[in-house]
């Protein structure tokens, strides 16, 4: 079946693993903060594809991107989600070391010294995939020629958002990292996050922090004066809050919300998840709104006074795939004083666990012989949109 815009992707597009593999070759993707990897030798692993990567902290201050893999017999390097690097990376195999700044071979154990001597000892660095920054978030692509004018072209349009944060005056650090394995297929995830129309039966608490017209485009006449005050405020503070939905670029979506009233943070109570404000509300009263980025073609990110919230989603087959989410707080925020993992992890949880039962059952539902793929309603604008980005960079 052809697809057609402003419907569903076809079954055999959905299920189709080469069609996912170009579009990772092709094309940027999201693979954390850098507050996910604060301090030199941080790391933080991730899968796609059945492969293994992590990004690393150099010592000389780059975050780059490695596989998992020795360049000698193949061993994983790293075993743990998270955590931090020796001086050198070392092969738990048979201790073969590597310079966290590059990847270089500088110590092949047991190996004679013609060998450590030699041009060929070059050749066994790690192997290395491209990675960019653009206003804190980091981005990997699978490809030998990456679009690097669209990392520059993404840095410039975010940078009025995103300065206020990254230019505060202070760092960040990543306060806890979750991971779960989803039995669903990764688009079908990616079309339930580009919607809101199923929010109201299934993320009733949610929606209690926000007007539900804020992710629907339906501008109640609450919900316009409710955002009017706010963007007044967001003017008073010298903040951007202009809508940016994949225009003028197609590949990502900025909005600055308004939380209910009352609502401080991301949080079912409304109350701070931490004590610590970041960026350009350090040190000043709280806002409540949100700064929210949605980026093709795998995450969502939200920027509140209190904490950066990611969550990111990579295929690991047709069938599986692995939802990330963090939570990146101000560098001097301490645990058990500033916050706590149980408010602070609540709401996206919660919210997550809601969606992971919906995205398997269209998962299922893709598999039957009685699939249709059904045309999208206005207020879900931007699975047409994503659907149609998909199709256009990944045949």
């Amino acid at each position: 079946m052809a697809y057609k815009t402003g419907y569903g992707l076809p079954a055999d597009v959905i299920w189709d693993r080469a069609q996912m593999e170009r579009l990772f070759e092709r094309k940027w993707f999201f693979v954390g903060m850098r507050g996910d990897v604060p301090k030199k030798r941080g790391y933080l692993k991730f899968e796609l594809f059945g492969e293994e990567y992590f990004i690393l902290h150099g010592n000389d201050g780059v975050i780059r991107c490695f596989v998992n893999r020795c360049a000698h017999q193949s061993a994983r390097l790293v075993n743990d989600r998270t955590g931090r690097c020796a001086a050198r990376i070392i092969c738990p195999n048979h201790q073969w070391a590597f310079d966290p700044n590059g990847g270089a071979l500088i110590h092949a154990s047991h190996m004679p010294d013609r060998f450590k001597q030699s041009d060929e000892c070059k050749h066994y660095s790690l192997t290395e995939i491209p990675l960019r920054e653009a206003g804190m978030m980091l981005f990997a692509c699978l490809g030998d020629e990456p679009p690097h004018d669209e990392i520059d072209r993404m840095t410039e349009i975010i940078a009025p958002y995103t300065d206020p944060f990254s230019n505060a005056g202070h760092g960040y650090k990543r306060a806890y990292f979750h991971t779960e394995i989803i039995e669903a297929n990764w688009l079908m995830v990616m079309i339930n996050n580009r919607e809101c129309c199923h929010c109201a039966q299934n993320h009733k608490d949610l929606l209690k922090l926000f007007d539900p017209s804020s992710f629907n485009g339906a501008f109640t006449p609450e919900y316009e004066m409710l955002l009017c005050q706010a963007q007044a405020r967001w003017d008073d503070k010298g903040l951007a809050w202009k809508e940016q939905a994949f225009e003028p670029d197609e590949n990502f979506r900025i909005a600055r919300y308004p939380m209910a009233a009352g609502f401080k943070s991301i949080s079912f109570d409304g109350e701070l998840v931490s004590q610590k404000l970041i960026g350009p509300f350090a040190g000043r009263q709280p806002e409540e709104g949100t700064l929210s980025f949605w980026l093709n073609p795998n995450c969502w990110v939200h920027f509140t006074s209190d904490h950066i919230a990611t969550n990111w989603v990579l295929p690991l087959s047709e069938n599986r795939c692995a939802l990330y989410t963090s939570w990146i707080v101000h560098e001097d925020a301490v645990e058990g004083e500033d916050y706590n993992e149980a408010h602070m992890k609540d709401v996206w949880l919660v919210t997550n666990a809601e969606d992971v039962g919906l995205c398997m059952s269209m998962s299922e539902g893709a598999r039957s012989k009685y699939y249709k793929p059904g045309p999208f309603s206005p207020p879900e604008q931007f699975c047409t949109q994503f659907c149609d980005w998909y199709m256009k960079h990944s045949q």
